[in-house]
C-alpha cells in the first residue's frame, strides 16, 4: 500500500482533508491558535508525508517476514507496533520545526501546537494502518485462494501422472512377462508376485486422496515395488536403504520414491554387466535422498521432467521447500525435504 505510485497524491488529499476537518470543527478558535492557514496546511501535509514515507520504509524492511509468515495477524501486529515509533518520531520532528521556526505566538501556543501535532500523527498513523491491514489481508486471502487452486490442479495432475507411469503398456507388459515366466516355473513365487503387484496399485490409488504421507507408509509401499523391479531385472538392479526409524513419522509427498526410482531406470542402463545401484537414505540436512549411479543409455528416452516437476511443485506449494537435485559425472541424486508436521 505505502509504495503505491499515486502515494503523493493521496498524501496531499489526506493532509488537505485533515486541514478542512479542523476548519469546520473550529479547532483553532477553540484552542486559541492563531497562525496562517498555509502554515497549518503545510504542517498537516508534512505530517502525513513523514508518516506515510516512514511506514513505506518499515514495510520494505519487514517485507520478507510479512510475505513468508504462515500466521497472518502476527506480522500485522509487529508492523503496527513499530509504526508507532514512526508516528512518535514524526511528531517530534514537526514539533521541533515549530519551535525552531518560532511558529507559536508564545510558549503556551507552541506547546499546545506540539501536542496537537503528536496527537494527529498517532491518529493518522492509526488510520493508515487500518487501511494497510485491510489491503494486506485481502491480498493474502486472494493469494491463499490462488495457491489452493494451484495445489488442487497440481495434485490432480500428479495423481494422474503417477497412475500413467504405472498403468502404461510397457510397465504392464514387462511385469506380465515376468509373471508369465514365474507361473511356468513356480506357482508359489507367482502368487507372491501377484500380491506385490496388487499392493503397489492399491497404494497408488489410495495415495490420490492424500497430499502427504508418512515415511513409514511410503516405505511400506516401496518394498513390494522394489520386489517387482528385482524380479524384472535380477542382478541388474540393486537397492540399499538406510533410513533411521526416528524419521518414519516424518512426512513426504506420496509416490515420490517410486517416481524417482522409475526415473533412474528410465534414463540409465540396467543390466547384469552394469548393475544400476540405487541408495535411499537420510542426509544430515534431513532430506530423504534417492541416489543412483549414472550410466546413461546410448539411446536416450526423451525427458519431459514431468515426474520431478510434479514432486517439486507439490512440495513447494505445501511447504515452500524444493527438491535438492545433484548431478555428477558418475551419479545422480534427488533429496526430498522431510516435513516434521503436517503443513497448515
Amino acid at each position: 500500500m505505502f509504495s503505491h505510485k499515486l502515494r503523493y497524491l493521496f498524501i496531499l488529499v489526506l493532509g488537505g482533508y485533515s486541514y478542512l476537518n479542523t476548519i469546520f470543527s473550529e479547532t483553532y478558535r477553540y484552542y486559541g491558535i492563531h497562525q496562517k492557514p498555509v502554515i497549518i496546511l503545510a504542517v498537516f501535509v508534512g505530517t502525513c508525508l513523514l508518516i506515510w514515507e516512514g511506514n513505506r520504509v518499515l514495510e520494505k524492511v519487514l517485507a520478507v517476514r510479512m510475505q513468508q509468515a504462515d500466521y497472518q495477524i502476527r506480522p500485522l501486529i509487529l508492523f503496527f507496533a513499530l509504526s508507532h515509533l514512526v508516528a512518535l518520531i514524526t511528531g517530534g520532528i514537526i514539533y521541533g520545526l515549530i519551535i525552531f521556526l518560532r511558529l507559536g505566538a508564545d510558549q503556551r501556543e507552541t506547546e499546545l501546537a506540539g501536542k496537537l501535532v503528536i496527537l494527529f500523527a498517532f491518529r493518522i498513523n492509526l488510520f493508515l494502518n487500518c487501511i494497510h491491514a485491510i489491503i494486506f489481508l485481502l491480498k493474502r486471502y486472494r493469494q491463499k485462494e490462488h495457491e489452493a487452486e494451484e495445489l488442487r490442479a497440481i495434485s490432480t495432475q500428479a495423481s494422474l501422472q503417477a497412475i500413467k507411469n504405472q498403468v502404461n503398456p510397457h510397465f504392464l507388459f514387462n511385469n506380465l512377462n515376468v509373471l508369465s515366466a514365474l507361473i511356468m516355473q513356480k506357482n508359489e513365487e507367482a502368487n507372491t508376485f501377484i500380491e506385490k503387484f496388487s499392493s503397489v496399485y492399491r497404494y497408488i490409488l489410495k495415495s490420490q486422496e492424500k497430499s502427504m504421507v508418512t515415511v513409514a507408509e511410503e516405505l511400506e509401499f516401496i518394498k513390494p515395488y522394489l520386489y517387482l523391479l528385482e524380479k524384472r531385472f535380477g542382478e541388474g538392479f540393486k537397492v540399499q536403504m538406510d533410513i533411521p526409524q526416528d524419521h518414519y513419522q516424518d512426512l513426504i509427498v506420496p509416490v515420490a520414491l517410486q517416481m524417482l526410482i522409475e526415473n533412474a531406470i528410465k534414463h540409465n542402463i540396467v543390466s547384469s554387466r552394469r548393475p544400476l545401484l540405487v541408495s535411499i537414505f537420510v542426509d544430515p540436512a534431513d532430506n530423504l535422498v534417492v541416489y543412483n549411479s549414472f550410466q546413461p543409455r546410448l539411446e536416450k528416452e526423451p525427458s519431459t521432467q514431468v515426474g520431478l516437476n510434479n514432486i517439486n511443485q507439490r512440495l513447494k506449494m505445501l511447504t515452500g521447500q524444493e527438491l535438492a537435485i545433484n548431478k555428477e559425472t558418475d551419479s545422480f541424486s534427488v533429496g526430498i525435504p522431510l516435513i516434521k508436521s503436517y503443513p497448515v
